[in-house]
């Protein structure tokens, strides 16, 4: 008789074991992922942190945590492929586990932790549990910066030919700030006693005697996805120069927020707060699906509203009447970026290289 009872008990015993794990394993149990930073440069690393905790007595003798990193502005997941992590470890009573996952050259955009699941099984791991993995934590990817933007042709050109010739001089009596040399900078400007400090030269920026701003318009629907990020980097480049060297800028674009759709656009504004609202808001534009109607009117809508502002066109190309309406539609001289085409007055090929 208690040869038989034996194996009976064992069976209950894993009966009941299998039922409380399947009631309690969730219970006290609790898995964050979260980003390290809130706002990276695209090019930049950041730090996934992953913490598990186990507040009960109960053991899970193993447990595996997986999601997985989406970029929400662009039709493919990073680097065009889903990106998966998972790991497995055991969690012992009122215990806890941090896990770190280093990720680099992440692209423009916003990313979230997706497609979470926290799975676990019981002692005699005879059947897994599952849960899914829930993570608030966003993360902003700000366009890459090209360097050769602030020494280009095309930026001097744009300088010299045009927006020198909106604004006034600027007030000798005001300094606004002292900010890094540009090659396009006077050496009358230099501020020396900086420049010794840093060790690097340093100029005085002073207050403009006008009220003149530039307006950028972004247009989207023409070349391929990688085109399109191109532009966008030469756009945050070009809209950081401009606004440092103490010029207010605004933003049109026929690119959409990945969020809910409206097209993005930055109102007029200056100083350096104005750089990050400008960044941010290219890094929520979803470069697949970009109408070309929307930016015609939008572009015409713009210039007809502005009147004192300097407006400044970017696009991969334009044919030669499409430019010719852009400049007819200009209350002020204006100039165009391209990255294919050819070059003529107050029209300059954009080139490459980055920071």
């Amino acid at each position: 008789m208690k040869f038989f009872l034996l194996p009976i008990s064992l069976i209950v015993l894993f009966i009941l074991e299998r039922l409380f794990f399947r009631k309690n394993w969730r219970k006290g149990l609790s898995v964050n992922v979260t980003f390290s930073e809130s706002t990276i440069r695209s090019g930049e690393g950041v730090v996934v942190k992953e913490k598990s905790d186990n507040r009960k007595r109960i053991p899970l003798s193993i447990i595996s945590v997986e999601w997985s990193l989406e970029r929400l502005c662009s039709q493919y997941k990073v680097d065009e492929k889903p990106f998966v992590v998972s790991s497995s470890f055991s969690l012992p009573p009122y215990s806890s586990v941090k896990r770190n996952k280093e990720i680099n050259g992440l692209k423009r955009g916003i990313y979230t932790i997706s497609s979470g699941k926290i799975t676990s099984s019981d002692l005699f791991s005879s059947e897994e549990y599952s849960c899914p993995l829930i993570s608030n934590s966003m993360l902003c990817v700000l366009p890459e910066r090209r360097n050769t933007f602030s020494s280009s042709y095309a930026y001097r050109g744009f300088l010299g030919s045009v927006l020198s010739q909106k604004m006034n001089q600027e007030d000798p009596f005001e300094i606004k700030a002292i900010r890094p040399y540009f090659p396009t900078d006077s050496m009358r400007v230099v501020n020396w006693k900086a420049s010794a400090k840093t060790g690097s030269l340093k100029v005085n920026q002073y207050e403009w005697t006008t009220d003149e701003s530039v307006m950028v318009m972004l247009d989207l629907s023409r070349g391929d996805e990688e085109e399109r990020e191109t532009l966008i980097e030469h756009v945050s480049s070009f809209s950081s120069l401009i606004l440092e060297r103490g010029v207010s800028l605004s933003l049109y674009s026929n690119g959409r927020d990945y969020k809910d759709g409206t097209l993005v656009k930055v109102g007029e504004g200056s100083g350096s707060s104005h750089i990050d609202s400008v960044d941010k808001a290219l890094s929520t534009i979803k470069v697949s699906s970009i109408d070309a109607m929307a930016f015609s009117s939008l572009m015409k809508n713009a210039l007809r509203g502005e009147k004192n502002c300097v407006p400044v066109f970017f696009s991969v190309y334009m044919e030669n009447d499409e430019i010719d309406s852009f400049f007819s539609l200009s209350k002020t001289e204006g100039a165009v970026f391209l990255l294919k085409g050819e070059e003529r007055q107050n029209v300059f090929l954009l080139e490459e290289g980055n920071e």
